[in-house]
């Protein structure tokens, strides 16, 4: 074919895994940059529009239907790296229009999982987190739009092909239309049901916009892949352990809506919904920050992939202690940003109503600083073919949080559910470390047997 002769990610031979992460890095983090300061003004056109007890009550929806989402979807970006990885470099071009294909049916299938079950769990859960009969109805409604909402195959495609200049480009319609949504709600009749419009509407512009780069940059990358109609027996066949890397990161990132999500529910039920909305803009906030390690955590997937295929446990290991000491610097950073003009960027993003979160915002960013430390833990591991024990780590954390956060979330109010995250994070992160370090000497052991 004549496909075989190019290189099919030529991008790959210029520089070090490092200079590469970081130039893709760059790429994605001047989307997010400028989404980041998007998000900030969305946000606080919504707080400014709403008012602090409506904003909690918005703010309670929205984290409901994300919850959700974090349940059913599967990771099928990090699939389409970890198996297309290997097919392009070996010019499979059909194997890999197959995976495509199988990542684009799980789409779906999240996406009609998403609905689903949004509806039932705001229906039948909504009162135990704080909504009203009416809000759960709206949270319900809300879950709608999860059909036009997931994306994760033509992500998982432009970071193969290297292009995350043009994921970065794409990923930045959804803060855009956010806005310009935000913008028109705020000004004509500020109300939670305009503002959840208006994030879904964003959602689905987001998805066209993202789908219809992927496309365009296979066609010419590529001009012989596809997405496919998969048979499920020949991918399972082609694909070694691609059901079991499917359904454990479905599983991981399960686990993984604690971190994200359950905090401001929690504090939602415990609290009422004006604190609940305090904590989320302070979790907004914080994640701001982290923008920088969430651009370097997706750019580094596809170099820790390559570094997995090619030289196993030792190369992964040594391009995650590289990048842990970056991430690092920049959490330390963020904190210290906080803690000097913390209650200041409160006021000026969302409010003086709000300068009250000061001390959560300062709290959830250690949190997010600790998760900056070990960014390109999970991402490793995932790429050496270990989601099992991805999963067992988040599980078992996952129910330490738990019980920490009911604990000190009824004895401290919300500063004790953001306690309870930092020590949560603390321990995961010590998790990884550990099996990170133990699939290095793995590695080391079986190049030293004597064959």
């Amino acid at each position: 074919m004549e496909q075989a002769d190019a290189s099919p990610v030529p991008a790959r031979a210029r520089g070090g895994a490092v200079r590469r992460t970081l130039r893709n890095a760059g790429w994605l983090l001047s989307g997010k940059g400028v989404g980041g300061v998007f998000s900030l003004i969305y946000l606080g056109l919504a707080a400014r529009g709403l008012g602090l007890d409506d904003f909690g009550e918005f703010a309670l929806v929205l984290t409901f239907g994300q919850a959700v989402a974090s349940i059913a979807q599967f990771q099928t970006a990090e699939l389409v790296i970890r198996y297309g990885t290997a097919h392009l470099a070996a010019a499979r071009l059909d194997r890999f229009s197959e995976i495509l294909g199988f990542a684009a049916i799980l789409d779906a299938l999240s996406a009609l999982g998403c609905v689903a079950l949004s509806a039932a769990c705001a229906l039948l859960m909504g009162g135990f987190v704080g909504l009203s009969e009416e809000e759960a109805r709206t949270a319900a409604l809300f879950g709608a739009s999860f059909l036009v909402s997931l994306r994760g195959a033509p992500l998982g495609v432009l970071r193969v092909l290297d292009r995350f200049d043009i994921a970065a480009l794409s990923e930045t319609a959804l803060p855009a239309s956010r806005l310009v949504a935000a913008v028109l709600c705020y000004l004509a009749a500020p109300s939670v049901e305009g503002f959840l419009i208006a994030w879904a509407l964003a959602e689905f512009v987001t998805t066209i916009a993202v789908w219809s780069a992927a496309m365009i940059v296979l066609r010419r990358a590529q001009p012989g892949a596809r997405v496919a109609r998969p048979s499920l027996a020949a991918v399972a066949a082609n694909n070694e352990g691609v059901w079991r890397f499917a359904w454990f990161t479905n599983f991981a990132s399960a686990v993984s809506f604690l971190w994200q999500h359950v905090g401001t529910l929690a504090v939602g039920w415990g609290a009422g919904p004006a604190d609940a909305g305090a904590y989320r803009v302070a979790m907004q906030l914080a994640q701001s920050l982290s923008k920088p390690v969430v651009s370097l955590s997706r750019a580094a997937f596809p170099e820790l992939a390559e570094a997995a295929l090619r030289d196993g446990g030792k190369a992964t290991a040594r391009l995650v202690s590289k990048l842990s000491l970056l991430a690092g610097a920049l959490g330390l950073t963020a904190i210290v940003l906080v803690a000097v003009a913390g209650e200041w960027l409160l006021t000026l993003v969302v409010g003086p109503e709000f300068a009250f979160a000061r001390n959560l915002l300062v709290l959830l960013t250690i949190a997010a600083a600790i998760e900056f430390w070990g960014f390109a833990q999970e991402p490793a591991m995932l790429a050496l073919g270990r989601p099992g024990a991805v999963l067992a780590a988040r599980a078992a954390v996952g129910v330490l949080y738990l019980g920490l956060l009911v604990g000190l979330l009824l004895g401290y109010g919300a500063a004790g559910a953001a306690v309870a995250t930092i020590i949560g994070r603390l321990v995961y992160r010590i998790a990884m470390t550990t099996m990170l370090a133990r699939e290095k000497r793995l590695q080391s052991a079986a190049t030293r047997r004597p064959i």
